[in-house]
């Protein structure tokens, strides 16, 4: 799946998570609480991939960056997958199945995606609005 796909099916699948708010806002305090953290190092991861792709499209060389974009993507996949194991106790069985079928559109790409012919900002901008989507998502779970 190239790239920016990745990235753009990551978007919606924030934007859901984040509609989801309410129905997670039933949970008690403290496994709000935690779920917010988790939505927090969501968003740094989402930072850190964004940091990488900003390296590469001024240095498409750049090995070190292309692991770490490479990595931190890796990392957003597992975190999604721990997600849909607290969503679990939470949401009803139509959500739920929607945002499974959501995440199974979700193909990680491949490193040979992240070549310089796939080098565009919209992977840039999906990047900072997935941050942006967790960061709200945890600032909305701690009022």
């Amino acid at each position: 799946m190239p790239i920016r796909d990745f990235l753009l099916s990551l978007i919606r699948l924030t934007r859901t998570i984040q509609t989801w708010q309410s129905a997670l806002l039933s949970l008690d305090a403290a496994r709000r609480e935690k779920l917010a953290a988790y939505a927090e190092e969501i968003a740094a991861t989402f930072a850190r991939a964004a940091q990488a792709f900003t390296i590469l499209e001024r240095t498409p060389s750049d090995l070190r960056a292309r692991g770490d974009a490479v990595r931190e993507l890796g990392r957003i996949s597992g975190y999604l997958d721990d997600l849909v194991r607290v969503l679990e106790s939470v949401l009803d069985g139509r959500k739920l199945a929607g945002f499974r079928r959501r995440l199974a559109g979700l193909a990680a790409p491949s490193p040979t995606s992240l070549g310089p012919s796939q080098r565009s900002h919209p992977r840039l901008d999906a990047l900072i609005d997935a941050e942006g989507y967790f960061r709200a998502l945890a600032d909305g779970l701690r009022t």
